[in-house]
């Protein structure tokens, strides 16, 4: 089964001459395995910064999550963080309810990321990873195949209990008959 998460990072950010100004990873991926309409999807954003010096000036807005076709649950579609300092990485997470058709694809695309490489350098924008084409669940659909079953094998034990149950019954008795005459 093709996997939601997505673990491919975008590289973003330059080097100047004497290579001091950070460089920042950014990602974006569904905790959820499957995307279901009208249930929770939580998402998480991860700014790595593998550069020589703190990347400062940083924000993160996810524009299409803040659109019509998304409730927030929980947490910013903006956030904002003062510096990340380099070898280090800042996270956040996000909580939307899909109001999208269901059984149908979704384009889910990356989160725009502003940062300066340096404090003295200039705004740089960037993307994070995209999920891309994801097929969105109804949410009947998921129940079907995610729930536990409970009254089918109530019902299936229930009714195994008839044919094992007669001849196991059968076979005590007659055992318990010729017991008592030997």
């Amino acid at each position: 089964m093709l996997s939601f998460v997505t673990i491919a990072l975008a590289v973003v950010g330059g080097v100047t001459a004497d290579g001091m100004e950070g460089h920042l990873l950014a990602a974006k991926e569904f905790a959820n395995e499957v995307v279901v309409s009208g249930r929770d999807l939580t998402v998480k954003y991860t700014l790595y910064n593998v550069g020589d010096s703190p990347i400062v000036d940083v924000t993160l807005n996810d524009e299409e999550l803040a659109a019509g076709s998304f409730d927030v649950v929980s947490g910013l579609t903006t956030v904002k963080f003062a510096s990340i300092a380099p070898g280090s990485n800042a996270t956040h997470s996000l909580v939307v309810r899909p109001r999208l058709q269901p059984d149908m694809k979704h384009t889910f695309s990356g989160a725009k990321v502003t940062y300066k490489p340096s404090a003295t350098s200039s705004l740089q924008v960037a993307t994070t990873s995209a999920p891309g084409y994801l097929m969105v669940e109804s949410y009947e659909s998921f129940a079907r195949k995610s729930s536990p079953h409970f009254t089918e094998w109530t019902t299936f034990l229930l009714l195994c209990v008839v044919p094992l149950g007669i001849p196991y019954y059968q076979f005590t008795t007659s055992r318990a008959k010729y017991a008592a005459s030997a």
